[in-house]
Protein backbone atom coordinates (compact mmCIF):
# COMPACT_ATOMS: atom_id res chain seq x y z
CA UNK A 1 0.00 0.00 0.00
CA UNK A 2 2.85 2.37 0.72
CA UNK A 3 4.69 1.24 -2.64
CA UNK A 4 1.38 2.29 -4.35
CA UNK A 5 0.96 6.05 -2.26
CA UNK A 6 4.70 6.64 -3.34
CA UNK A 7 3.82 5.70 -7.19
CA UNK A 8 1.26 8.17 -6.96
CA UNK A 9 3.10 10.71 -5.70
CA UNK A 10 6.10 9.92 -7.89
CA UNK A 11 3.41 10.15 -10.94
CA UNK A 12 2.30 13.92 -9.73
CA UNK A 13 5.72 14.92 -9.28
CA UNK A 14 6.49 13.84 -12.96
CA UNK A 15 3.35 15.73 -14.29
CA UNK A 16 4.04 18.76 -12.29
CA UNK A 17 7.27 19.37 -13.81
CA UNK A 18 6.80 18.13 -17.00
CA UNK A 19 4.32 21.64 -17.15
CA UNK A 20 6.11 23.69 -15.46
CA UNK A 21 9.10 22.69 -18.21
CA UNK A 22 6.19 23.56 -21.08
CA UNK A 23 5.64 27.11 -19.53
CA UNK A 24 9.20 27.50 -19.33
CA UNK A 25 9.62 26.33 -23.50
CA UNK A 26 6.43 28.63 -24.16
CA UNK A 27 8.42 31.21 -22.73
CA UNK A 28 11.62 30.63 -23.94
CA UNK A 29 9.94 30.56 -27.54
CA UNK A 30 7.98 33.81 -26.88
CA UNK A 31 11.23 35.42 -25.36
CA UNK A 32 13.38 34.48 -28.49
CA UNK A 33 10.66 35.30 -31.22
CA UNK A 34 10.35 31.43 -32.19
CA UNK A 35 6.85 30.35 -32.13
CA UNK A 36 7.43 26.82 -32.84
CA UNK A 37 9.14 26.86 -29.53
CA UNK A 38 6.70 28.35 -27.57
CA UNK A 39 4.21 26.24 -29.81
CA UNK A 40 5.91 22.70 -28.75
CA UNK A 41 5.69 23.93 -25.21
CA UNK A 42 2.01 24.47 -25.20
CA UNK A 43 1.88 21.00 -26.24
CA UNK A 44 3.67 19.80 -23.82
CA UNK A 45 1.21 21.54 -21.22
CA UNK A 46 -1.53 20.13 -23.18
CA UNK A 47 0.09 16.25 -22.98
CA UNK A 48 0.84 16.66 -19.31
CA UNK A 49 -2.80 18.20 -18.42
CA UNK A 50 -4.54 15.42 -20.92
CA UNK A 51 -2.54 12.74 -18.32
CA UNK A 52 -3.46 13.87 -15.32
CA UNK A 53 -6.98 13.20 -16.38
CA UNK A 54 -6.42 10.10 -17.94
CA UNK A 55 -5.47 8.21 -14.94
Amino acid sequence: MVQRRVLKNQRRVGEAATIAGGIALSILGMQLGVQQVSFGGLCIIGLAIFSIFWR
